[in-house]
C-alpha cells in the first residue's frame, strides 16, 4: 500500500490526459520492442507459428485484463459512492448543526459559535481537497477548527443555564458532525489494493506483449496501436477512480462548498 501510495501522489500532481497519454506510450514500446525481437531472433516459420500462437492466446488475456479492468472499477467506484455519500451526510450535520444553533436562546452565543462552525465548514470545503486526494487524513486542515468548535458546544452546552432539553439536541448534532467528518476521512484512506494494482499492469503489458508478437507479420501494424490505446484508457480509469477524492471523476465537493457559502453569507 506504501509503494501505491507513493506512485499515486505521483499520479494525483498530473491531469488524466498526460497519464492516458503515458500508459500508451509505453504499452506502445513494449508492443514494438516485442515486435522487433521476435522479427530479428526468430525465422520466418517460427514468425508465423509465433503469431499464430499468439493470436490465439491474445484472446485469453484480454478477457483475463477485462476481467481485472472490471473488478478494479467495481472495487474503486464503491469508494467513490460511499465517499459521495459521506460528503452529502456531511453537509447535511453542517446545516443541522446550523438550525439547532439558530434555535439557541442565547443570540450572543449562538452567533460566536456559528462564527466556528462557518470557519469548520468553510476549511472543510475548501482546504482540505488536497490531503483527502493522497489519502492522507492525519493532519488535515479542518481537524483544528471542528475540535475548536466541538469544545466551545460543549462548554456552552453543559452551561449551568442551559436547559436539558438543549443540551442533548446541541451534543447529538455535534455528534453527528463528527461522525460525518470522521466518515469522509475514513473513505479517502481506501485504495485499489496493491495486488490488484500489480496483476493489471501486468496482465496489460502481457497483453502489449502478445499484441506485438501476433502482428509480426503484417503490413500493417495500426492494429497494435489500437491495442495499446485500450489498456492505456483502462489503467486511467481505475486510476482515476483508485482515489476517490483526485480531480476528475471522483467525489465531488460541491455540496460541503454550497452549505459553507451559506454560512458565509447568513
Amino acid at each position: 500500500m506504501v509503494a501505491f501510495r507513493l506512485v499515486g501522489d505521483l499520479f494525483i500532481s498530473m491531469p488524466l490526459w498526460l497519464i492516458a497519454v503515458a500508459l500508451f506510450a509505453f504499452f506502445v514500446v513494449v508492443t514494438i520492442f516485442v515486435r522487433a525481437v521476435v522479427a530479428k531472433r526468430c525465422s520466418d516459420q517460427s514468425r508465423e507459428e509465433l503469431a499464430s500462437d499468439a493470436a490465439r492466446l491474445l484472446t485469453g488475456l484480454a478477457a483475463t485484463f477485462a476481467f481485472f479492468v472490471g473488478f478494479a472499477i467495481t472495487v474503486t467506484w464503491g469508494a467513490v459512492a460511499a465517499g459521495q455519500a459521506a460528503v452529502e451526510q456531511q453537509s447535511s450535520a453542517i446545516q443541522q448543526m446550523n438550525w439547532s444553533l439558530n434555535n439557541m436562546p442565547d443570540r450572543t452565543e449562538a452567533a460566536a459559535l456559528r462564527e466556528k462552525l462557518k470557519l469548520y465548514a468553510t476549511t472543510a470545503a475548501y482546504e482540505n481537497g488536497d490531503d483527502l486526494a493522497r489519502g492522507d487524513t492525519s493532519h488535515l486542515a479542518s481537524a483544528i477548527p471542528l475540535d475548536r468548535f466541538q469544545d466551545a458546544l460543549h462548554t456552552y452546552a453543559f452551561g449551568p443555564k442551559v436547559p436539558k432539553a438543549q443540551v442533548s439536541s446541541l451534543v447529538s448534532a455535534a455528534a453527528t458532525l463528527g461522525a460525518t467528518s470522521a466518515a469522509v476521512s475514513a473513505v479517502a484512506q481506501r485504495t485499489l489494493p496493491d495486488l490488484l494494482a500489480v496483476l493489471l499492469l501486468v496482465t496489460g503489458v502481457l497483453v502489449a506483449g502478445v499484441m506485438g508478437v501476433s502482428t509480426v507479420n503484417s503490413r500493417h501494424s495500426s492494429l497494435m496501436l489500437i491495442w495499446c490505446v485500450i489498456p492505456a484508457l483502462s489503467i486511467t480509469v481505475v486510476i482515476a477512480l483508485a482515489f476517490p477524492f483526485a480531480s476528475g471523476i471522483g467525489v465531488d465537493l460541491a455540496p460541503l462548498q454550497s452549505v459553507a457559502q451559506q454560512l458565509a453569507v447568513h
